[in-house]
């Protein structure tokens, strides 16, 4: 898809785009809007009931043909006829772009719908941008930037609590709560603003009030912060990769995870000769899981690049799977392993526990990582695995309820955010002039605004709405 600079999202121009999936569907749904919305749809559409569509009220519905007038007579000599269709009116400002729109649900055949919209756009109407319509609402005042990411997180979702997070973000919750943030450091800043402004009226200033106010607001910002982390993971995806020696049954793992038999199961070493990539819904987190290879010194070309690729996705991965066979002593290829995972998220896996057990961790090795024992062979303990991969997700400290998805540029704003208010914090302490702490709440407040979009950025809104398919 190609790139968009905010300069091409013209808003005087009238915009149309098929809403649906272009594919062959019992339905699709072309949109217009703008404000020659009524009179291009004036043009093409005659309603089986007379009367002047033009006046028709808002949020009505109706019945009737696309005609393409231009062409000849199929329709007591109105034109061709290209579909029978239903026609949504949605008038300014009461529609989702706050603009004139209309939405022609037709059958869903590609060829009907791209002959709707080429005669939309023959008739003044312009093919819509990537997300163009969001952005408009966006620059309406319908929806602000993180209704607008929670739009783009809804369509993507893969779980019923992705899903339920980003309808909670697309109403307002999160919006509701930055304000706030917004109107409590707003108050502090213009108190700081007062008191330098008008020193002659000897404004009472209370700092230790205002430093416990920064503590108040310091600690919801931590709390955005640590849930940025699973608010990633619900909208992107776990991405988890099992480890261990080979014949440990990592394979045989996968496929319990999966519910299906997913790789090849053999006790012959070296089995697995490629990463195996599959998503699974694991208490309603998305996981990315892989299956790598187990040979740890490559003999011949395809393991050496089947190992390659296995630490690549290690290197990246959010949680690592290392899993050890319990009938067999600590070996080296453990130990190596291990080592390897010292600082990762790494959740450890004692298998075959249905066997003799032989193998014996130290306390210290279980100490820093979550630890397991079961039996994928034999489905023991299977839901408690999958209990401790979701645990992996919400660390110590994370609320639910203040998950936020934001992108990369987002997330730059929201740790100036809170690197602006320790700077605060510490002028206070350190005594500094009221100037240093009302320029750095003001610094705070461009920040939540840059985050919401109440200060365009640029940069953030182009890199949202190019994520955005076109129609939407």
């Amino acid at each position: 898809m190609p790139e968009f600079n905010l300069k091409d999202y013209k808003l005087a121009d009238t915009i149309a785009a098929i809403a649906t999936s272009p594919s062959k569907a019992a339905l699709g749904i072309v949109k217009i809007s703008g404000k020659k919305s009524l009179s291009i749809l004036d043009k093409i559409f005659i309603p089986k009931r007379k009367k002047d569509i033009k006046k028709a009220k808002t949020f009505t519905l109706h019945y009737g043909w696309i005609i393409n007038k231009d062409k000849g007579s199929r329709l007591k000599d109105k034109g061709e006829t290209i579909d029978e269709v239903l026609v949504s009116i949605m008038k300014a400002p009461n529609s989702y772009t706050t603009e004139d729109v209309v939405e022609i649900s037709s059958h869903g055949g590609v060829l009907i719908l791209n002959q709707i919209v080429e005669l939309i756009l023959n008739k003044g109407a312009r093919l819509a941008k990537p997300g163009e319509f969001s952005y408009r609402a966006l620059i309406n005042d319908r929806i602000d930037l993180l209704q607008a990411e929670a739009i783009l997180n809804l369509v993507d979702a893969k779980t019923p609590e992705a899903v339920s997070l980003s309808s909670k973000q697309l109403k307002g919750e999160n919006s509701t709560k930055l304000k706030n943030l917004k109107e409590e450091i707003k108050t502090l800043f213009t108190q700081t603003e007062s008191a330098i402004n008008f020193p002659e009226e000897d404004i009472e200033f209370d700092k230790v009030s205002l430093s416990k106010k920064i503590d108040k607001i310091i600690k919801q910002v931590d709390s955005f912060k640590k849930g940025q982390r699973p608010a990633k993971m619900l909208s992107q995806g776990l991405r988890c990769v099992i480890c261990g020696r080979t014949n440990a049954g990592k394979s045989t793992l996968f496929n319990r995870i999966l519910r299906q038999e997913r790789v090849i199961v053999s006790k012959i070493p070296g089995t697995t000769r490629d990463v195996i990539e599959e998503t699974i819904n694991i208490e309603g987190v998305p996981v990315k899981i892989y299956d790598t290879a187990g040979i740890l010194e490559p003999d011949d070309f395809i393991t050496k690049k089947a190992l390659e690729k296995t630490k690549q996705l290690f290197d990246k991965s959010d949680l690592v799977i290392l899993l050890f066979d319990g009938s067999k002593k600590l070996g080296k290829d453990d130990k190596f392993l291990l080592a390897k995972t010292k600082n990762k998220n790494t959740i450890l896996v004692i298998n075959k526990s249905d066997l003799k057990q032989k193998l014996n961790l130290s306390q210290k090795i279980k100490k820093q990582h979550k630890f397991i024992k079961m039996s994928a062979l034999k489905d023991a303990d299977l839901k408690k695995f999958e209990k401790l991969v979701y645990k992996s997700v919400y660390t110590k400290g994370v609320d639910k309820k203040d998950l936020i998805f934001l992108n990369q540029y987002q997330k730059r704003e929201l740790e100036s955010l809170a690197k602006n208010l320790f700077k605060t914090k510490k002028y206070l302490k350190e005594g500094y002039t009221l100037d240093f702490i009302n320029f750095s709440l003001k610094e705070c407040l461009d920040s939540i605004g840059k985050i919401t979009g109440e200060v365009i950025v640029e940069e953030i809104l182009e890199n949202i709405f190019n994520n955005f398919c076109i129609g939407k």
